[in-house]
């Protein structure tokens, strides 16, 4: 499953995660950047690509699974414990009791739901902040050996430009040219990942194409 930046949500008291970090992108080739004091770097791409991101990201999926399960079973009980219902007449004392036990599990099912809904939130939050700790890390240690005063973030995705949204973001983009030679994005991406267990090392990127034949977005009038 991949994620993008909503976080997580609940639909049909089943517990789901959806992120930020869903938009598949290919790699791109690496350059040598060039010591000017200046350097260029699409946060969102690595967060993409770097193994120890996902490594995590695919053990928080793991108990969101185990989450979905056990409420799953909660519901499929309350379930058979409505049909029970079927079989008694209403205001006698075995309907009552029934109907008392479902909703005090539903109450206790409710907020079970949203203890763990906030216990995923703040751990995905945690989450991505400690990565982007580990990712300034590696930035400020790459620049301070290649003699790099100030680094910039941009993205070197391709724009849809029937996508209006994509178009603004475009327009009011702090980055309007750079040099790809001063586009660290790779070697950052590559020394992070470089430090993961064999196991979770990626697979060779596929090189694509350079961000000179995105498509243009329309100026504005």
């Amino acid at each position: 499953m991949k994620i993008t930046h909503t976080i997580a949500a609940l639909a049909a008291t089943v517990l789901v995660t959806h992120s930020a970090w869903a938009q598949a992108t290919v790699a791109r080739p690496a350059s040598t950047p060039v010591a000017g004091g200046v350097a260029i770097v699409d946060m969102t791409y690595i967060f993409e690509k770097y193994a120890g991101f996902q490594s995590k990201k695919d053990a928080l999926q793991k108990d969101i699974n185990l989450a979905e399960q056990d409420l799953k079973m909660m519901q499929d009980q309350m379930k058979a414990l409505a049909e029970r219902l079927k079989d008694y007449k209403p205001n006698t004392p075995d309907y009552n009791a029934i109907e008392e036990e479902l909703a005090k599990r539903n109450a206790e099912g409710q907020v079970k739901m949203q203890k763990q809904k906030k216990e995923f939130l703040a751990r995905e939050a945690k989450m991505f902040y400690s990565v982007y700790q580990e990712v300034s890390e590696e930035i400020k240690m790459f620049s301070e050996r290649s003699g790099i005063h100030l680094v910039l973030r941009f993205t070197g995705d391709p724009v849809d430009i029937d996508d209006p949204q994509q178009v603004v973001k475009e327009l009011n983009k702090g980055v309007v040219y750079y040099s790809p030679s001063i586009d660290i994005t790779p070697h950052i991406l590559e020394s992070l990942n470089r430090r993961q267990p064999r196991t979770q090392q990626p697979a060779p990127p596929t090189a694509r194409a350079p961000a000179a034949t995105r498509p243009a977005a329309p100026r504005p009038r």
